[in-house]
């Protein structure tokens, strides 16, 4: 009867933790989804501006070159700088390592929207494991700051103010900032705030003009059964 009782309290405490396990299991992967995601913010921010996205050096332009960019007369043979005068090169910039960013993520850059809060790091893509990070530029849509429509995907976190939780308080008018990973900073104001079927593909529509930067979650949180999209145009940098 005892080893029956100490077997019955034993499947029962076995139960028990298995179940606190399930409870406590989602709370401890989107802590440590938002940890990733603060040491992604990190290490942005330790690198802005040192770092240019691009694929190959910049170039350094002769002297003919800077005449014609520049509409200066190109310096005549006799002022043409010695051997202990060298011409100034450009720096040049080196690709971005992934390896130097928390799970090889590529960023694009920083968003920020001031009035609820949020400075979020941005990653190109929009694959799940990735999502759970970071917000995602969707890929076929613009660059930040190009003509067009760069659309930027992000999931609703349950916990108050983490990742796109709180993008159903933007109104009309805020402005949403970001800043590139060569350090420009740009300004977008919010000209349109509305929920939409998952289908519609309004949010995804590209201008021919103009650069517009769209923030797309899930509505209402833990449903999901609708799309938020915030929709801003640019007032100020650019990449045009």
């Amino acid at each position: 009867m005892i080893k029956k009782k100490v077997v019955l309290g034993a499947v029962m405490l076995a139960a028990f933790c298995v179940g606190i396990w399930f409870i406590a299991s989602p709370s401890m992967n989107r802590q440590a989804d938002l940890e990733q995601q603060s040491d992604l913010l990190e290490s942005i921010e330790a690198l802005l501006p040192a770092y240019v996205a691009v694929d190959t050096p910049i170039e350094t332009p002769t002297i003919e070159d800077e005449a014609v960019e520049t509409g200066y007369e190109p310096l005549q043979a006799e002022d043409e700088p010695t051997e202990d005068e060298p011409i100034e090169e450009l720096p040049t910039f080196e690709p971005l390592d992934p390896t130097a960013f928390p799970n090889g993520i590529i960023p694009i850059g920083i968003l920020t929207i001031d009035s609820i809060d949020l400075r979020l790091p941005v990653k190109e893509g929009t694959t799940e494991p990735e999502l759970r990070i970071a917000p995602g530029r969707v890929s076929d849509t613009a660059q930040v700051g190009e003509i067009g429509n760069a659309v930027i995907a992000g999931h609703r976190n349950y916990t108050f103010g983490a990742m796109f939780n709180r993008l159903g308080e933007v109104e009309i008018g805020d402005i949403i900032g970001f800043q590139a990973m060569n350090g420009q900073e740009m300004s977008f104001e919010v000209f349109e705030v509305s929920v939409i079927v998952p289908d519609d593909q309004i949010a995804f529509v590209q201008p021919q003009s103009e650069s517009i930067i769209t923030l797309y979650t899930c509505t209402p949180i833990r449903e999901a059964t609708h799309r938020l999209i915030v929709r801003a145009r640019i007032i100020e940098g650019g990449l045009f």
